[in-house]
């Protein structure tokens, strides 16, 4: 008997888990079009075919699906550096393809940089705020240790401040987003490597180097 309550627990676990993630997705489908004030829950419901009911079922308030969509945040770009990253690669081009990572990323959700805006307008003490902090905090720390690693090896400037470096690469792609909003088109991984190729320059200390003419 309690080996059959313990599969249901995991069944219901897993249902909710499912449902969860799901919420979650609809935040960052309904973020493309719409600021996050009105991103309502009626409006994540209809949106996953459920009542609004459903959603508070799994979540216990609003506050808690945010937290849960930054915790996809955090885990989404952990993972653009966890990727990115080759031993065997020069720590440059390691840098490189969390780059191109990150834009992708940003591409496939482009209401992420504008819930993240959002979130770090709020109160100072929020939990959503805390958690939008730590979710890009953790990233420039990684971006930074590549940053080192790119200085040790010579492949940038010695004297590269490596803070400011890092807050470049994450503008940049930000950047981007926003261009890419007011074309109304999306970001391509073309785009993406010449740019990069702009800020590789920069963190050389060496001027951009000239295309030649056809």
């Amino acid at each position: 008997m309690r080996e059959r309550q313990s599969v249901a627990g995991r069944r219901a676990r897993r249902t909710s888990e499912v449902r969860q993630a799901e919420i979650v997705a609809a935040v960052l489908e309904l973020a493309r079009d719409r600021g996050p004030d009105a991103i309502t829950t009626q409006a994540i419901a209809e949106r996953i075919g459920v009542t609004q009911g459903a959603v508070f079922r799994h979540f216990p308030h609003k506050e808690a699906i945010w937290l849960a969509v930054f915790a996809w945040v955090r885990a989404s770009l952990d993972r653009v550096l966890e990727e990115a990253v080759d031993a065997t690669r020069p720590p440059l081009a390691n840098l490189e393809r969390a780059f191109c990572a990150h834009v992708a990323l940003v591409a496939a959700h482009p209401g992420l940089p504008r819930i993240l805006y959002h979130e770090l307008q709020g109160s100072r003490t929020s939990q959503v705020r805390v958690a939008v902090r730590d979710a890009v905090g953790s990233y420039r720390r990684g971006l930074a240790r590549l940053f080192e690693q790119a200085k040790d090896a010579g492949e940038v400037a010695a004297d590269l401040d490596t803070a400011l470096a890092t807050l470049l690469f994450i503008g940049s792609v930000q950047g981007l987003a926003i261009q890419a909003a007011l074309a109304g088109r999306a970001m391509t991984a073309r785009v993406a490597s010449a740019t990069f190729a702009l800020l590789a320059s920069g963190y050389r200390g060496t001027p951009a180097p000239r295309k030649r003419r056809a």
